[in-house]
């Protein structure tokens, strides 16, 4: 199962039984036993045809033919979690957000300002958090698939320039 479809079901999931606690408490349970499966379904669906749709695509890609590895991801961008992709490169991090955030940016990281890459749980729970703390102090934090896998590629590509 792809990752696109995996998160549209878990984010239906958990917001379908959301609304079904938020609809018995402001209507009724019989209300709620009907209406919250269906936000749910609706809800994960609509994740699921953002995430694959082409314009999102077209609007994140580079043209960077060195890509070693990409994702999905977002990155943190004051308080808002600005949705694009993220590139692992030869020489640099990219992320490219989509034109569906407030802050749309691109950010470019060097590998050989990067001083760590480690792991953290967002909303301190989930664990799909990308912490790269470069040289400087500075402090860059992703949400991405598979976060073991980046840091496991970011880490060979530090190592080996």
């Amino acid at each position: 199962m792809n990752y696109e479809l995996r998160n549209a079901i878990i984010a239906g999931i958990v917001f379908g039984i959301t609304m079904g606690f938020v609809f018995a408490y402001i209507y009724n349970k019989e209300i709620a036993l009907v209406s919250a499966p269906v936000a749910g379904v609706v809800f994960g669906g609509a994740l699921y045809f953002f995430a694959t749709s082409k314009v999102v695509k077209a609007q994140t890609q580079i043209t960077n033919t060195d890509i070693i590895h990409e994702g999905a991801a977002n990155h943190f961008l004051g308080a808002e979690s600005v949705g694009g992709k993220l590139y692992l490169l030869k020489t640099a991090l990219e992320f490219k957000s989509h034109g569906f955030n407030v802050q749309n940016h691109n950010l470019v990281i060097h590998l050989k300002d990067i001083e760590e890459a480690k792991t953290y749980n967002f909303f301190w729970i989930i664990p799909n958090g990308l912490e790269i703390i470069l040289k400087n102090g500075q402090i860059e934090k992703f949400v991405v698939n598979n976060r073991t896998k980046w840091i496991e590629k970011i880490l060979a590509e530090i190592k080996n320039p």
